[in-house]
């Protein structure tokens, strides 16, 4: 008989980030499973994929309900709401279906399940494992007991950083909790013997990232303006709130011959320029809400094809990037460290000691991060 898993995700298909969809692939490869993903949007049939479609806002969720009159699930509830009403939008879908686990990706999604479960709604024998991503470890936005409920019983909790593992230990998580990172592909790995060593006539540099704060896109603008070289371009890949800020700022430090906001980009596009790349350039900071990068898969796949890369020294990119060895770090904000070690590397590109570097990169992928190294322990976990 095959095992039931239900995957619940915020969102299947193109919003989809693509490990979280590489994985789904690998999961419905599995014959002994019977896989069912659970979304806030449509159904999608042919995917095997149920819609939350929860409306706009609170209130609106809650019409809903009402309208129906459904008493029973306001007594299921015992005068819970979840995360603004979602509960009261789950427990139809959980009254018609049962799983032997449930997987969620956040901590969010984990806690409505955890709910569920401490309701009887969904049965205590139900295995839950929860990943958690890292902004949903956002003490400003989630206190402390935000997650108490998910110690109420025996759940797997999944980290992929240091950091991410600090924060689990500050809201109390401490019980089975399993490091598992987000990985790469076999596939975008490449060969450490063939790093290109050959001296190009101009130096490419490409960061990858929404246009959000904590990406810290403006710190590269302004790293362009003070680096000076005639022969080092910047392209960015990524659109979001901030990007025609930032384009207008590129625009009024007279840039444009030097940095191109190429707008968002599919994952394929993504490799075909970090392809043509020779560094990757990750400026991030932390918000204003002290939120800062957790785990930066785009770093890990600058590494995993040899590229040099230079980051923010920041959240769990510290894990697997480490100064003079996988990688080059900055003080997260510190132009002027970004601009004399970007000199440095340009100065130095064709040395053994960086093409060791580079080659560092590509094994601290391989050994730790591989995709499908990481599915195969996941997949244990769903089924034991």
């Amino acid at each position: 008989m095959k095992l039931k898993i239900l995957i619940f995700i915020n969102y299947y298909g193109k919003k989809s980030e693509t490990f979280i969809s590489d994985e789904i692939a690998f999961l419905s490869s599995q014959e002994n499973l019977d896989l069912t993903i659970l979304h806030y949007g449509k159904d999608i049939p042919s995917k095997n994929t149920v819609g939350i479609n929860l409306a706009a806002d609170f209130k609106k969720r809650w019409l809903r309900v009402l309208r129906k009159f459904d008493t029973t699930i306001l007594r299921s509830l015992q005068y819970r709401n979840g995360l603004n009403g979602t509960l009261a939008s789950l427990i139809p879908f959980f009254r018609k279906n049962q799983f032997d686990t449930i997987y969620c990706h956040f901590g969010t999604n984990g806690k409505l399940i955890a709910e569920l479960k401490d309701l009887g709604v969904i049965p205590k024998e139900t295995k839950l494992v929860v990943r958690f991503h890292g902004l949903d470890l956002n003490m400003k936005k989630y206190p402390k007991s935000f997650y108490n409920v998910l110690n109420n019983m025996d759940n797997i909790v999944l980290y992929g950083t240091k950091m991410a593992q600090d924060k689990l230990t500050t809201y109390g998580l401490i019980k089975q909790i399993v490091f598992l990172p987000v990985g790469i592909k076999t596939s975008n790995i490449s060969d450490i013997n063939n790093v290109d060593t050959s001296v190009p006539d101009n130096f490419f540099i490409l960061a990858v990232g929404r246009f959000i704060e904590l990406k810290g896109h403006e710190i590269a603008i302004d790293i362009m303006e003070n680096l000076k070289s005639d022969n080092v371009f910047l392209n960015v890949i990524g659109d979001g709130e901030r990007f025609l800020k930032i384009q207008q700022t590129v625009n009024r430090k007279a840039l444009e011959s030097k940095v191109n906001l190429l707008g968002k980009k599919s994952h394929q596009e993504v490799f075909l320029n970090l392809e043509k790349s020779h560094i990757y350039l990750y400026s991030g900071i932390y918000d204003a809400e002290g939120r800062c990068e957790n785990q930066a898969t785009s770093v890990l796949e600058a590494m995993a094809q040899g590229k040099v890369v230079i980051s923010s020294a920041l959240g769990g990119i510290t894990d697997y990037l480490i100064e003079n060895k996988t990688g080059f770090l900055c003080e997260p904000g510190n132009v002027k460290q970004f601009v004399e070690k970007l000199q440095w590397i340009i100065q130095n590109y064709t040395s053994a000691e960086m093409t060791k570097v580079r080659q560092n990169a590509i094994l601290e992928v391989q050994k730790n991060y591989c995709q499908e190294k990481l599915n195969d322990q996941l997949l244990k976990l769903l089924i034991a």
